[in-house]
């Protein structure tokens, strides 16, 4: 019998005779990918946050229907709005409570949302969740350790403002004031400003306060900007308005969008802005002059 040798063993790709990568094209491929990373990552970036616009959106159908329904419940009338804590508000129920930059706690205390005793939308709504838009990820110092705030939204002042002095609160009494849902009737709903995602540093009080100028508003301050929008989805903001339908406005000047990524702003007045056109914008849709007597 013959016996034949075994054949030889292929050679291996890593052996002597083998030919890897050069240094040039593993940078080669090393910048492929890099310039790949570039091209997708902005795109999933917008991506996030466009889902995140979505869920803002979602947040502020939810509290304009509870807004309708609680004004179903109660015989006509709007939630009551505005600011205050437990101790100086008594027994009267904001939809939600909130107070000023100086009372911290009130940024972070979730039964203020979810409590019937303090909120009156508490029996509506379950889930704190859906009073801060996942776009807002300031947090505040208090004693110093960082926390997330429980609110991003408030609710156009001008709708069911529990406080008889509104000057001392910089809105208009020039102003139409909304206590009942026939109230409406006497402007167009679809333009009536209701819940406004507010700029993170600037939400404190329960109530979105628009101030115009006059004699008798805002202590005859010009171009005051009390409150200001959000502008956290690239440079837009959502808003609802009084017949339940939700808008995303694009701001047009930069000192808007800038204000917006300020991260604590508790000096309310000194916020004069003459001629800022995102002011006018909202100025436009928050109230309506009164009718004058003949």
């Amino acid at each position: 019998m013959r016996i034949t040798d075994p054949p030889p063993p292929a050679p291996s790709r890593c052996g002597p005779g083998s030919r890897g990568f050069s240094l040039v094209e593993l940078l080669v491929v090393i910048a492929i990918i890099a310039l790949l990373a570039s091209i997708l990552l902005p795109s999933l970036s917008t991506a996030k946050e466009s889902a995140r616009r979505v869920q803002c959106i979602n947040n502020l159908r939810q509290l304009a229907i509870t807004w309708e329904v609680y004004a179903d419940d109660y015989n006509d009338r709007l939630p009551l709005n505005g600011y205050g804590t437990p101790e100086t508000l008594g027994a009267t129920r904001l939809w939600v409570l909130g107070d000023t930059h100086q009372n911290r706690p009130s940024f972070t205390n979730e039964s203020f949302l979810t409590d019937p005793r303090y909120a009156s939308f508490a029996g509506y709504l379950k889930s704190p969740q859906v009073y801060r838009c996942p776009s807002d990820r300031v947090t505040i110092e208090i004693d110093g350790h960082s926390a997330p705030k429980t609110r991003s939204y408030a609710l156009n002042g001008y709708l069911g403002w529990h406080s008889p002095n509104l000057e001392s609160s910089f809105l208009s009494p020039k102003h139409q004031l909304y206590l009942k849902s026939s109230d409406l009737g006497a402007g167009s709903p679809s333009t009536l400003l209701q819940f406004v995602d507010t700029a993170p540093g600037n939400v404190c009080h329960s109530g979105f306060v628009v101030a115009y100028d006059s004699p008798t508003s805002g202590v005859g301050f010009k171009g005051l900007y009390y409150h200001l929008p959000s502008a956290q989805h690239r440079g837009r903001g959502n808003l609802s308005f009084a017949d339940g339908h939700v808008e995303t406005h694009r701001w047009k000047d930069p000192t808007t969008t800038a204000l917006a990524r300020e991260r604590w702003i508790p000096d309310h007045i000194s916020l004069q802005y003459p001629g800022n056109p995102d002011l006018a914008w909202l100025r436009e849709r928050a109230s309506q002059p009164k009718s004058r007597s003949p």
